[in-house]
């Protein structure tokens, strides 16, 4: 598990080390904005097609986790290599080496959270699940919140190779950091991880399947339950629905409808402490997550074990309401309501993903994980993937009533939310009444499935 610890919390420090850069890199190498939504898009999408292609892979080869690990990590070590030297290759073929770096950055990192989640599946009891799940997230959430703030010395940084006509500076080092944060996962993972407790669990599992075989039938395995596997996969993509709006729709409204962010030209502008705003909004959110992470991992979740549905169920009614507080009712969002409903989604949407793997891995029960957890990470990766493009056209479709004049900062029509966020309350709102639909099944699934425990 402290290797798990490791490569989650490095993984998300070299990720938010190098999004804030991403869009300043390309357009140093003169690439238009739709190339900047293809990279982010590009790599949910690897995050998927790793999850998928992991997840298959581990199944048909269950005593090769480590070398999968390895592997992959390889795969997004040369994907971090090859980002901060994609200037070698000129302008145009420059940023597709850029958005293939990007993808298979994402492939790395769906395969790794694949494998992480199947071992925990079949190694931790289903008690201890959300608690350890609780704690990874921690590690996550710390990269993140730690990765801006390490990364923020490189914008001073202007070293010429001349051997290799390559400039590093502060937007194409955050990629070397990238590769060296990949290399020392590779070390850790080669050094410390031993495999062997995932493949005696495994082993144990099919095991006690076969030694029920020749039971009557009551006494078989039931296969993981539909609408349980359909809903928790639909909470995933809520989960990741709402990190895709955080990314996104945050910044961009809180520009154009409060003139808060960075100049539109650092040099022909003075400072204000508006354009500070949008940081200490992030930041005091990403602290929320990580409080209530640790209430969780070290408190909390040994309560959770039995009512994931309920903890669950809370998180969604909190995302449903502080998405339905950010409509303009009447065309006017006031500040402090949004700040509120960021910080407060921001700080129970602990309750949310922890528990609805840890439910997923009750679900599938004695049976192999692999491609299940795939498959959640493969399903998850589309909001993240598409939802940028339709998040900003659902801010821009409705007429705006009046124009704003937002000193180097924004100029133009004032957006309307209602369409934004009243559509993603709607589809937060159809979770609560797939997960009331689905707790009678899921639950008399789950007390079957103790009874086969039992038996064994």
């Amino acid at each position: 598990m402290l290797v798990f610890f490791s490569n989650m919390f490095c993984g998300c420090c070299g990720l938010s080390i190098v999004l804030p850069t991403l869009w300043p890199y390309l357009r140093e190498m003169q690439a238009t904005p739709h190339m900047f939504a293809c990279a982010v898009a590009l790599n949910s999408i690897g995050e998927g097609v790793g999850g998928l292609l992991c997840g298959r892979l581990y199944a048909r080869f269950p005593h090769s986790s480590k070398r999968l690990l390895l592997s992959f990590m390889c795969l997004g070590f040369s994907a971090g290599l090859s980002y901060s030297t994609a200037k070698l290759y000129g302008n145009q073929f420059g940023v597709i080496v850029v958005l293939i770096a990007r993808f298979f950055s994402g492939v790395d990192n769906g395969a790794r959270m694949t494998i992480e989640q199947t071992f925990i599946g079949s190694v931790v009891p289903a008690k201890d699940q959300t608690t350890v799940r609780s704690r990874l997230s921690s590690c996550a959430i710390t990269g993140i919140m730690l990765g801006p703030a390490l990364g923020a010395p490189m914008h001073a940084m202007d070293l010429h190779l001349p051997g290799l006509n390559l400039t590093i500076n502060g937007n194409n080092a955050p990629g070397m950091v990238l590769s060296a944060v990949c290399a020392m996962n590779i070390f850790v993972t080669w050094r410390y991880f031993d495999a062997s407790a995932v493949q005696q669990a495994r082993e144990g599992t099919r095991a006690a399947a076969d030694s029920v075989v020749k039971r009557p039938s009551s006494a078989q395995a039931l296969p993981p339950s539909k609408i349980g596997l359909f809903m928790c996969y639909a909470v995933g993509a809520a989960a990741n629905l709402s990190v895709a709006s955080s990314e996104t729709a945050i910044p961009l409204v809180t520009q154009r409808l409060f003139g808060w962010g960075p100049c539109l030209d650092p040099h022909q502008c003075t400072f204000r402490v508006q354009q500070t705003y949008i940081n200490l909004l992030m930041t005091c959110g990403g602290l929320c997550s990580f409080c209530m992470s640790l209430v969780m991992a070290f408190f909390l979740a040994k309560h959770v074990y039995g009512r994931e549905m309920l903890a669950i169920g809370l998180s969604l009614s909190v995302f449903t309401l502080t998405n339905t507080s950010n409509v303009d009712w009447g065309g006017s969002l006031p500040t402090e309501r949004f700040v509120f409903a960021y910080w407060t989604g921001a700080l129970f949407g602990s309750f949310l993903r922890g528990p609805n793997i840890s439910l997923l891995s009750q679900i599938i029960g004695p049976h192999d994980k692999a491609p299940y957890m795939g498959l959640l990470f493969a399903v998850g990766a589309l909001p993240r993937a598409i939802g940028p493009v339709l998040m900003v056209e659902l801010l821009t479709l409705p007429q705006p009533l009046r124009n704003v004049d937002f000193e180097d900062v924004y100029s133009g029509p004032l957006p309307r939310t209602w369409l934004l966020y009243g559509t993603q309350a709607v589809l937060f709102l159809s979770m609560l009444v797939l997960l009331a639909f689905a707790r009678g099944p899921v639950r008399r699934h789950l007390e079957q499935l103790r009874k086969f425990k039992e038996l064994v």
